[in-house]
C-alpha cells in the first residue's frame, strides 16, 4: 500500500490568469475568480489523468514495507531522501549509495543498490521517500500541458453546463503516450 503525501505545494499554476485572458480575449478582470477556478480545474484533471505533476512541489511517498523495485507513481521527480523505521524503532536516513534511482519508460524506479539488499524494518514498517516533482518552465512535455489547459479552460469558459472538449483530449493522448 502506499499514498502520496503534499509537503510543499506547488506555488504558481501552470496557465497563469493573464495566458488565459489572452486566449479568451477577455479585457477586464472580472471574470478572474471563475476563470482561476476553471484554471485549477483543468490542471487538476490534466494531472490526475496522466500522472504528471506539472509545477514544482516537495511530495513524500508512504510505503509499508519494501518492494523489490519501488516505482514512483508520479512524474516527473526525482528522489531527494528515503528514511524508514529501523529494526531498533528509529527513524532513518537511507545513505544514497545503498540505493539506485533510475528513470526508466517515464518513472522513476528505485531499488537497492548492486550487492546490497533493502534494510530491516521496524514493526510499523514506515517508509518515506522525499520527492521533488514538477517541469522545468523549458520542458517539451510542459508546453504540451500548459495548451491543454487553456484549450480545456476555454471550453469550460465557453461552455458552461460542460461539452466535451476534444483538442484537450486530443493534448492528453500526446502527453500520456510520451510517458509510456
Amino acid at each position: 500500500m502506499s499514498e502520496i503525501l503534499v509537503i510543499a505545494p506547488p506555488q504558481d499554476r501552470a496557465v497563469t490568469l493573464e495566458e488565459a485572458r489572452q486566449q479568451l480575449r477577455l479585457d477586464a478582470r472580472d471574470e478572474d475568480l471563475l476563470l482561476g477556478a476553471k484554471l485549477d480545474a483543468a490542471q487538476a484533471e490534466l494531472e490526475l489523468q496522466t500522472g504528471l505533476r506539472l509545477c514544482e512541489q516537495t511530495l513524500e511517498l508512504q510505503l509499508e514495507g519494501w518492494e523489490d523495485e519501488v516505482t514512483v507513481p508520479v512524474r516527473p521527480c526525482t528522489v531527494a531522501e528515503i528514511r524508514f523505521t529501523a529494526a531498533n524503532g528509529n527513524m532513518t536516513v537511507l545513505p544514497e549509495s545503498d540505493y539506485v534511482a533510475r528513470r526508466r519508460n517515464g518513472f522513476t524506479r528505485i531499488r537497492p543498490a548492486s550487492a546490497t539488499s533493502w534494510p530491516e524494518l521496524g514493526t510499523d514498517g514506515l517508509i518515506q521517500i522525499t520527492l521533488s516533482a514538477g517541469f522545468s518552465e523549458t520542458a517539451p512535455d510542459l508546453q504540451i500541458a500548459r495548451a491543454a489547459i487553456l484549450v480545456k479552460v476555454a471550453s469550460m469558459f465557453e461552455n458552461r453546463e460542460g461539452a466535451p472538449c476534444l483538442a484537450f483530449e486530443s493534448l492528453l493522448g500526446q502527453l500520456k503516450c510520451r510517458w509510456i
